[in-house]
């Protein structure tokens, strides 16, 4: 048997963590499920839909859709196939670069979007709103911002009171 430090062992850092992948584990589980019970949507297509629908005119490039969701470029072209493949979303040439496509939600797309949502939206709130008062979601907020920024995704925008980023 190894014999394994036990500072290492109980590493804040390591225990803070395990902490981080079971909340992700228990809320997000749970998020997913209820998200395709509601809509049939798995939870990279509502991540996509939800994504389009937060930019201005509800569409962008394939290119900026990746960075948002952290997706290589690989991963989202089949993503994407399989999307516009069960009418979920539709390409149209970018009307200022004829080498880019615009991706947009089909009107079956935003459906399933607003199901998705009418289901998720109580059950993530009750999951890690309610439970928090209004400082410790502020506080929360503000320590996720600073350790995405100082993650390999970067900082991400999110948006405020309705606002699209």
């Amino acid at each position: 048997m190894v014999d394994v430090p036990e500072e290492q062992l109980n590493n804040e850092a390591v225990v803070l963590y395990g902490d981080v992948l079971r909340l992700t584990d228990a809320v997000g589980g749970r998020a997913d499920q209820v998200i395709r019970e509601a809509s049939g949507l798995g939870g990279s297509e509502f991540e996509v839909l939800l994504r389009l629908a937060r930019h201005p005119d509800g569409r962008t490039t394939s290119a900026r859709l990746a960075e948002d969701l952290s997706f290589t470029s690989g991963g989202l072209t089949r993503l994407i196939a399989r999307m516009e493949e069960a009418g979920l979303l539709a390409r149209h040439p970018h009307p200022a670069d004829r080498r880019a496509v615009l991706l947009e939600p089909t009107a079956h797309g935003h459906e399933l979007l607003r199901r998705a949502l009418e289901a998720h939206v109580p059950q993530i709130t009750a999951a890690i709103v309610d439970p928090l008062t209004p400082v410790e979601r502020l506080v929360l907020r503000e320590l996720i911002t600073k350790l995405l920024a100082h993650s390999s995704r970067g900082p991400v925008a999110h948006p405020t009171n309705g606002e699209r980023p």
